[in-house]
């Protein structure tokens, strides 16, 4: 099955500055409350993706404890199948040891689209991918000064030095940022040929970066990159221990996932 999909996602950031004193770092939780709309397996799916970053990102660094970041997940009717899939983002913002991070945000999608999704293997991937734009992959980027809109250049130093050696890129001075698809793609996902249609020529252990889980078309097989770790580590996370880059399930054909960053 080849049809593709475009998930386009709105949201409403609300930055909130809190100038309490600095504490102790604290591990990194998501606590998923969950709404209506949503099977109990498919919940599941929610509560794997928290723990799958979790497990690649313990801890806040040094002077941050905001823990648990706090996501509402839910189903609900859009616009039947097909359409918008849903929307996901960070709804406030906090300012802790010189980073902005995600206090709490919000994931919804489609109920027309969720069964389909899930019987092709790709909600699993969907979540994941969506996860990290509520934990700031593409939304917090500029708040931390790690990314200029409209550059097209990924500049924080974790994720440069890690995508130099992964994708065997050594005179790198940037991450390459999608500029290209729909508003909501551009800006907010590494670069990749539009469309996911071919390959890049920038290759990792496991394949073209174009199947890295946040690309802004998402091919199969997919699998989360250090880099894209890394970026977390950016903007104020701790990684674990590096781990060979992993794989994730999906169905045959794109899934084409657009997000809508946070604009000015």
């Amino acid at each position: 099955m080849n049809q593709t999909h475009r998930y386009l996602s709105l949201y409403k950031l609300m930055a909130v500055l809190c100038l309490a004193s600095p504490s102790l770092a604290s591990s990194f939780v998501i606590d998923v409350n969950f709404g209506s709309g949503l099977t109990l397996s498919q919940q599941s799916l929610f509560s794997a993706a928290a723990n799958k970053w979790m497990s690649l990102l313990p801890a806040y660094r040094p002077g941050i404890n905001i823990s648990p970041l706090v996501i509402t997940a839910s189903g609900v009717s859009i616009d039947g199948v097909g359409g918008t899939l849903g929307s996901a983002g960070p709804g406030s913002v906090v300012s802790r040891a010189g980073f902005w991070l995600a206090a709490n945000g919000s994931m919804q999608f489609d109920t027309a689209d969720l069964t389909q999704m899930e019987a092709n293997g790709s909600l699993s991937s969907v979540i994941l991918h969506e996860m990290a734009h509520v934990m700031g992959f593409g939304t917090l980027w500029e708040l931390n000064n790690v990314y200029v809109d409209g550059t097209g250049r990924y500049t924080g130093a974790n994720a440069l030095a890690a995508y130099r050696t992964e994708f065997n890129q050594p005179g790198a001075t940037f991450v390459p940022v999608e500029l290209g698809g729909s508003p909501g793609t551009a800006n907010g996902h590494w670069d990749e040929v539009d469309n996911g249609a071919a390959n890049t020529g920038r290759v990792s252990a496991l394949g073209d970066i174009r199947f890295e889980i946040m690309t802004g078309w998402l091919n199969t097989p997919s699998y989360i990159s250090e880099t894209t770790v890394q970026s977390f580590v950016d903007i104020g996370f701790v990684a674990a221990v590096p781990e060979p880059a992993t794989l994730l399930s999906l169905a045959s054909g794109a899934l084409l996932i657009g997000f809508f960053k946070r604009r000015s």
